[in-house]
């Protein structure tokens, strides 16, 4: 990485723990009713409004589920026993949701290819860069929110 990347891959990512704060603070406060399956849906055309390729979608898609396969259910503390897993996983998404737009937005040339690997993938374009991102920092937020540390 170069010294010109690196004040903006610290804001972006700076920005991203921020944007997603406010959200599981918020779910902290009880357990919204969430469907797993309808913030996927959601999310799904989202990628696909934001110009992301079928092979682009699916690896997005297939990356995040390999991801909230990955949060442990043995591990829920009290208000993540009381939400339930698939909950806490919807949360996930529906946190991806609302704050990926935005990241988009930031997310210059996103067809562009940023010259990292991520999940498996050599060479991820600059939009799915920007979205691993998001469901990192989104699932970081729920894991403080509703895993306990042991």
């Amino acid at each position: 990485m170069t010294k010109s990347k690196a004040p903006g891959r610290a804001l972006a990512i700076a920005f991203l723990l921020a944007a997603c704060g406010a959200p599981a603070a918020e779910a902290a406060q009880s357990c919204p009713q969430v469907s797993y399956s309808a913030e996927r849906a959601r999310l799904q055309k989202l990628l696909g409004v934001n110009a992301f390729s079928r092979a682009e979608s699916t690896f997005v898609l297939e990356g995040v589920d390999q991801r909230l396969r990955e949060l442990p259910k043995a591990r829920l503390n009290a208000k993540g026993a009381e939400c339930g897993i698939q909950a806490v996983r919807a949360f996930v998404l529906g946190c991806v949701n609302e704050t990926l737009p935005d990241v988009l937005k930031s997310v210059r040339m996103p067809s562009a290819k940023s010259g990292e690997a991520y999940w498996g993938k050599a060479n991820v374009s600059r939009r799915e860069a920007g979205a691993i991102g998001m469901v990192h920092a989104c699932r970081a937020a729920a894991m403080e929110t509703f895993l306990s540390g042991s």
